[in-house]
């Protein structure tokens, strides 16, 4: 089954409310907008899909807590802030498994190697291609780390426009920029 682009995109539906919400009306109807957007979200996995994945889950629970902490502390910083613990998450568990001789992306090749049609099985063994995700691995670990900080400072100093493009296209961008590097 081919990559559902529209998938990509999902994730940055209820940032997108957010920051339209929160120009023209106050944080907490904006928190309440992406919240109601990300329940289509899921309900949107649900249909296309069949099932409710654990990242769509997982991210409903964190705009949930964020968004709740933000309208508790009258303080959108919580909110903003939930794509740099996200990202710094990441950057751990990618730099912690690297350290451990594990890099992520190889044990994700390995444990979902039978559900690849035959031709990209083969291809995954090949060493060159193992090293590539080896060294991507590595590299977006650093990049996560980068992606939050520079999330962080601009939540901290910047519009939230700023934040969402530094949240969305900064974070494709990463995703680009590793992907060079690990295939150099």
């Amino acid at each position: 089954m081919p990559l559902d682009w529209s998938i990509l995109l999902l994730d940055a539906i209820p940032l997108v409310v957010f920051v339209v919400v929160d120009s023209f009306s106050n944080m907490r109807y904006a928190i309440i907008g992406a919240l109601c957007a990300a329940a289509l979200e899921l309900g949107y996995s649900l249909y296309r899909f069949g099932e409710i994945d654990e990242f769509s889950i997982l991210s409903v629970c964190l705009i949930l807590l964020f968004g709740g902490l933000s309208i508790k502390f009258d303080n959108p910083l919580y909110f903003k802030f939930k794509p740099v613990i996200l990202s710094s998450v990441s950057a751990a568990t990618f730099l912690i498994t690297y350290a451990l001789s594990k890099p992520l992306l190889l044990m994700g090749i390995d444990r979902y190697a039978d559900v690849l049609p035959a031709q990209m099985q083969e291809l995954l063994t090949q060493p060159h291609i193992r090293r590539v995700f080896e060294r991507a691995s590595l590299y977006l670990g650093f990049g996560f780390i980068v992606h939050a900080g520079a999330v962080a400072w601009v939540a901290l100093h910047r519009s939230n426009w700023w934040w969402l493009l530094t949240r969305t296209v900064g974070a494709y961008l990463m995703l680009f920029i590793v992907a060079l590097l690990a295939t150099m």
